[in-house]
């Protein structure tokens, strides 16, 4: 038997709520995310199996998939919710461009075994752009009601946090590899921003809830 890191558990528990919630999420932009988080959690699992019970050493090769997978789908999201017709197409473009150059990356560069830091970085990178372009039209554009019901103000605000304090590894990754106490300290530091990210996830499923009940009325 192996223990789960405490992070799966938001995961989970971010899945459990996005089913709970799917009525509201259906016809929106969020409607996939009970499927994308079953697919999260999944991976978790069979990552911590591979290690723990197989005693594989190396996993990178399902985590490049799932970062890869990952960034396309939140770049999907922001496709749906921004309001610029040029940052929709950002959004697009870069799905589109993106799974190319992780493959050049892995062919090319970093290899399939290694962990494909370099265009982590990249996506992290692309990730906060458009969390910042969100912000920004909310700026030119507020929107009416209370922000905080606002669902992807809170998908937005998870992804930015997490990235933005995600970068640092990334960035940091290909020095740290071989150093445990510098890995583990950056490993925290990435599952406490899990924590965020999913909490935010959360919250942002029970406010589209509210938001059809509201309009229901």
């Amino acid at each position: 038997m192996f223990h789960l890191a405490f992070f799966i558990y938001f995961e989970m528990a971010a899945f459990i709520v996005s089913l709970l919630t799917y009525r509201a999420l259906k016809g929106t932009a969020f409607r996939l995310f009970p499927f994308f988080l079953l697919f999260i959690v999944a991976t978790e699992l069979i990552g911590t199996y591979m290690t723990y019970i197989l005693r594989l050493r190396n996993n990178s090769w399902l985590f490049n998939i799932t970062t890869t997978l990952e960034y396309i789908f939140y770049a999907h999201i922001f496709s749906l919710t921004l309001r610029d017709p040029a940052f929709k197409t950002m959004a697009r473009r870069f799905m589109a461009i993106y799974p190319m150059v992780v493959l050049l990356n892995l062919l090319f560069v970093q290899g399939f075994t290694e962990f494909h830091s370099y265009t982590v970085v990249l996506g992290s990178l692309f990730m906060i752009i458009l969390c910042c372009l969100f912000f920004y039209e909310l700026l030119l554009n507020p929107l009416e009601g209370e922000l905080r019901k606002v669902p992807m103000f809170w998908i937005s605000t998870g992804i930015l946090f997490f990235h933005l304090g995600d970068l640092s590894f990334d960035l940091l990754f290909n020095l740290l590899k071989n150093d445990a106490t510098g890995k583990e300290f950056f490993s925290s530091i990435n599952n406490n921003l899990i924590l965020i990210l999913y909490s935010c996830f959360i919250i942002a499923f029970l406010c589209q809830r509210s938001l059809v009940k509201s309009l229901s009325h």
